[in-house]
């Protein structure tokens, strides 16, 4: 499974480290019947609330460990030799659906809280609302090991 990595330069003229799973992992996983959300679905969802918060999940994917079998298929290759990848990897074909599934499970009962893959929108008609629902996120956030 080892698949070699792929280096663009960001804007800023440091390097992106990339994995390009298609011609390796991705040909052997089924992909994932976990819906992507759409848009419109989203912003029905949030209703008429009138106050609103995102927040942005730092290297999101790469925040979910994964087991060994996992690690071992997700396996890199550079030029310092070739490495296993414990955490879930960006380029993994069903890592959007597996992140946003979690991410939904994660807040499914906070009402006006919206996960859109690394995304979590919260909205609320107060801002004593927005701030109690923020709390509540972050506090999910935290017994879950996200940031």
């Amino acid at each position: 499974w080892e698949t070699p990595i792929v280096t663009p330069v960001k804007p800023d003229g440091s390097v992106r480290i990339c994995v390009d799973y298609k011609t390796t992992l991705n040909k052997a996983l089924q992909q994932s019947a976990y819906p992507v959300p759409v848009v419109q679905h989203l912003l029905h969802s949030l209703g008429r609330r009138k106050i609103f918060a995102k927040l942005d999940l730092a290297q999101a994917y790469q925040q979910l460990p994964v087991d060994e079998a996992t690690a071992e298929a997700q396996t890199i290759v550079t030029h310092r030799g070739a490495f296993k990848c414990k955490r879930l990897q960006f380029g993994v074909s069903i890592a959007p659906g597996l992140f946003q599934s979690i991410m939904e499970w994660l807040l499914h009962d906070i009402p006006g809280v919206v996960p859109y893959f690394d995304n979590v929108i919260i909205s609320a008609t107060t801002r004593e609302q927005l701030w109690k629902k923020l709390r509540a996120v972050l506090s999910r956030f935290q017994e879950s090991g996200l940031k």
